[in-house]
């Protein structure tokens, strides 16, 4: 019987409740809290209109600027590369239009492109099978192009064999043993050779993605791996840049092979990256990051975390 009343009085409390709140709405508050819901919308479509209009001037201001960038992309680069002899190396995923723009942008900077090197997915093996076998062709072909046994804890024992067949200090034409070895990394399916007449360079450019995949212990790991042979790249030459684009929202949610390189702090120190490749200010950048690695300099250059700034100096006239 306790517990039937102590329902009811509940029930009716609430009744009572909402009662004396609709007579309060409907009577003497009615005024002030609807005129105060009033301003507060009011406020909340002027807020809405303001932000409005400045969203639109901030894209029609990077619209224009990109826009001048692109136009005048060959005046800010033009001579920054006098006679330089670069590899460019295609990582799985690059988008196509990325990877003309800045092949684009390095033959106006005065660069010769002297080989394209798309990479694909299997460079990094996915099981243990697929892994003994990279490690037994890499350890072929080091011996054969005069390498140190591989150190599997730098990376992948295969990146020196492609950085040394693609880049030396001094290019010149590839020899038997860099043609050789580039068959067999073509003969694996593990790359795509673009050039027909192989011609080492003497830097490298890297264009990469945002890698894609359901785990992300794996996305992860293939980064680490494609920044591993960005850093042998860099080393077998006068210097690398690598490249990719991140988008406004920077690398949140995704894996990248630019924040892997950045991340690590043995790569930083050596390589140079641009994580806005889409923009032309990214693709100028990637120029002028070449030639600050010319001159013994680095930097991490575009829109996301662990940058040095939002592009490299710019060289002198």
């Amino acid at each position: 019987m306790i517990d039937f009343r102590y329902h009811l009085v509940s029930i009716v409390s609430i009744f009572m409740a909402l009662a004396v709140g609709i007579v309060l709405g409907a009577g003497p508050l009615k005024g002030t809290i609807g005129e105060s819901l009033t301003q507060e919308v009011t406020q909340l479509r002027e807020d809405r209109a303001s932000l409005r209009t400045e969203l639109e001037a901030a894209r029609k201001a990077a619209t224009t600027r990109d826009e001048f960038t692109a136009d005048a992309r060959g005046r800010l680069v033009g001579g920054t590369l006098p006679d330089a002899k670069v590899a460019l190396v295609v990582l799985p995923g690059a988008d196509a239009d990325h990877v003309k723009a800045v092949s684009e942008t390095l033959v106006a900077a005065g660069a010769a492109v002297v080989s394209q090197t798309t990479v694909e997915d299997a460079w990094v093996p996915q099981n243990d099978e697929a892994a003994n076998k990279l490690t037994q062709l890499a350890t072929e072909q080091r011996q054969a192009l005069g390498l140190p046994a591989a150190d599997e804890s730098n990376g992948s024992p295969l990146d020196d064999v492609l950085a040394t067949a693609l880049v030396a200090t001094d290019a010149a034409a590839a020899n038997d043993a860099g043609k050789a070895a580039m068959e067999a990394l073509a003969g694996a399916k593990l790359i795509d050779l673009e050039t027909a007449d192989l011609v080492r360079a003497s830097s490298a450019v890297l264009v990469g993605a945002p890698i894609k995949g359901d785990v992300m212990a794996d996305r992860d790991r293939q980064a680490t791996r494609f920044a591993g042979l960005a850093s042998a790249l860099d080393r077998a030459g006068k210097g690398a840049v690598l490249t990719e684009d991140v988008g406004v929202t920077g690398f949140a949610g995704t894996s990248s092979v630019v924040r892997a390189a950045r991340g690590d702090a043995s790569t930083a120190r050596a390589l140079s990256t641009v994580d806005d490749v889409s923009l032309s200010i990214g693709q100028v950048s990637v120029v002028y990051a070449l030639a600050q690695q010319f001159t013994g300099g680095v930097g991490q250059y575009g829109l996301g975390d662990g940058v040095s700034g939002g592009y490299p100096p710019i060289p002198a006239p």
